[in-house]
């Protein structure tokens, strides 16, 4: 069998049914072999904007996804959307091309293997996966395919690079089927008796308001019903922008999201109520601890993590369980179900009760907004109300607003790309979930100044008739970074604004139905007309030309980090500054 045939199928064993890419003339054999497998090929407009594709569809579906590009600048296209894949440790298959091995060192168009003035395109690819590999031999494709699937399975996931030369696709080899693959048993926590459940128990005993804290690495919906469950005994359970989705966040017991543009209920709870964290799945990053603040010093913590490199990266730990999730949530509930909680839901209930009023008169701020301008939070309530939750896939770039006014139910049901912080992620990557979650409705929210880095991709949603509602927010510049320049280098503003685009007229031009939104109920009609009708639908919405939201207090220290400071103030400015923040302490 040829070896453009046995990679089609090893992707049908893999359970992928769509590819994203774009063809070239060293991949022409495998795009054959998969179309002829009845595997969809998704044609887009660049190959950054495929990879984020599957970078979303991967998120979206919890299984792998898979990038096809030929060799040379098209592989190096798609580098930056594998680097989000690679930070995110999101499962992607990347496959490229690669010249033929009798032409290396000659010079052949787009040859990129180290030899003469090419760059090694396997050596590249090595820092930014798990695992890149050129296949050079036949003789080597199915132990590569088998340690691909190894590390696509095992221990904290995350991409990996296939690069099979346009000769070796064409050689045959003989092939039985592939052999059956043990996975790798994810490392388990010790059994019931064992030290470190153990010492659990003991913290657990003294501890009368824990809090179980939710990451990235527990966001899986096989542990939904185990979280839910512990929510049920009391235990508050928060989660990180990353873990947003795990728990219903209308659940009694959900606090939300901590961190830098977390809820505030959360944020306290933590820091002035917490007698025990429990963070599973948590990488401690900067969003998440308010820029490594002494939060979680204050009370013992226990981190449980697939990755050992990530247990006491940042912080001390008083336990570390280098567990799956799964494993140790299920062995968690066993701990927390006899004893009483009372405490800890008393404390919750008045975490939330603070901050409720305060929470009602911000949100009032933004209702007298410009007229014919609508703000962001106006934006994803009114769509909140309207689209079903739990059958709705938010895709988001402005996470600073949709972290804490977002309500997500369901793993996979709330998307980002904030760890490599990706500039026009969310329209592709919505293209992406969709083809993931067919049955659900998916929702793309993200800024102008991102969405022209990857507009041409609603392209390829109308190109192969993906629905997908894209909503611009459109205030013609890059906001954070205007805001930025105006505080801290005074007022110089420079390249974060541009000239406005007639968005209506560009996306109709790619036969996308788009509507410019200037009100709540144009809105409402446009979100009503996309249940009535899925399709690919563009809102161009119109929001106030200056708008950031709220920083708390904690981001001071991040912006002293880099030295940053505000122009003088008087006394009376300093005062009022001063107020501010420790009204927004957390």
């Amino acid at each position: 069998m040829y070896i453009k045939e046995i990679v089609a199928l090893w992707l049908k064993r893999m359970g992928i049914h769509t590819v994203f890419g774009i063809p070239g003339s060293y991949v022409l054999p495998m795009i054959d072999e998969i179309s002829r497998k009845e595997i969809r090929f998704v044609l887009s407009q660049h190959e950054y904007g495929a990879a984020l594709m599957a970078d979303g569809f991967a998120k979206a579906g919890a299984a792998p996804a898979c990038v096809i590009t030929t060799t040379g600048i098209g592989a190096t296209n798609a580098l930056s959307g594998i680097v989000n894949s690679f930070t995110d440790s999101q499962p992607v298959i990347l496959l490229t091309g690669q010249v033929p091995i009798s032409t290396y060192g000659k010079g052949a168009l787009q040859e990129c293997v180290g030899e003469g003035r090419t760059f090694d395109l396997e050596a590249l690819m090595s820092k930014v996966t798990k695992y890149s590999k050129l296949v050079e031999s036949a003789d080597h494709l199915l132990d590569t395919l088998k340690e691909a699937e190894m590390h696509l399975w095992s221990g904290r996931k995350g991409p990996v690079h296939i690069c099979i030369p346009i000769d070796v696709q064409f050689t045959e080899i003989h092939f039985e089927g592939f052999e059956p693959f043990t996975f790798p048993k994810p490392t388990e926590i010790v059994d019931a008796g064992g030290e470190e459940v153990s010492r659990l128990g003991n913290l657990l005993k003294e501890s009368q308001k824990p809090l179980l804290l939710l990451g990235a690495g527990a966001n899986y919906s096989h542990n939904e019903e185990v979280v839910e469950q512990i929510a049920d005994l009391g235990v508050p359970v928060a989660t990180t922008l990353r873990g947003k989705g795990i728990i219903n966040e209308n659940h009694p017991h959900a606090l939300g999201c901590t961190g830098l543009h977390g809820k505030s209920a959360a944020n306290y709870y933590l820091y002035r109520e917490a007698d025990l964290v429990i963070a599973v799945g948590v990488s401690m990053s900067e969003f998440t601890t308010q820029g490594w603040d002494s939060i979680f010093d204050k009370a013992p913590l226990v981190q449980v993590d697939i990755d050992p490199k990530q247990i006491g990266k940042n912080y001390e730990v008083r336990i570390g369980i280098a567990a799956d999730s799964e494993t140790f949530l299920l062995a968690l509930y066993g701990l927390l179900e006899d004893a009483s909680w009372e405490k800890a839901t008393a404390a919750l209930r008045q975490s939330k009760h603070k901050f409720a009023e305060a929470d009602r008169e911000k949100d009032l701020t933004y209702v007298s907004a410009v007229q014919g301008k609508l703000h962001p939070v106006q934006v994803i309530e009114t769509l909140q109300k309207l689209l079903p939750q739990g059958k709705t896939i938010w895709v988001t770039d402005p996470v600073s607003w949709t972290e804490t006014h977002l309500l997500s139910k369901g793993a996979g049901t709330y998307i980002e790309g904030l760890n490599g912080a990706a500039i026009g992620y969310a329209p592709p990557a919505a293209i992406g979930a969709k083809c993931a979650k067919p049955d659900s409705y998916v929702v793309s929210i993200f800024g102008d100044g991102g969405f022209r880095q990857t507009a041409l991709e609603m392209a390829t949603a109308t190109s192969h008739e993906i629905p997908v509602l894209w909503l611009n927010l459109n205030n013609e510049k890059f906001e954070s970074i205007n805001n930025a320049q105006k505080s801290y280098y005074k007022g110089n503003v420079v390249g974060t604004s541009y000239k406005p685009i007639d968005y209506v007229a560009f996306g109709e031009s790619m036969q996308i139905d788009t509507i410019r939104v200037t009100t709540v109920e144009e809105l409402q009609e446009a979100a009503k007309s996309f249940l009535h009708e899925e399709r690919p639908l563009l809102l161009d919405i119109q929001i106030v030309g200056s708008v950031v939201s709220a920083p708390k207090f904690r981001q001071l220290a991040r912006y002293k980090t880099w030295k940053l400071t505000t122009s003088r103030k008087s006394s009376e400015d300093m005062k009022e500054i001063v107020s501010y923040f420790l009204k927004n302490r957390y």
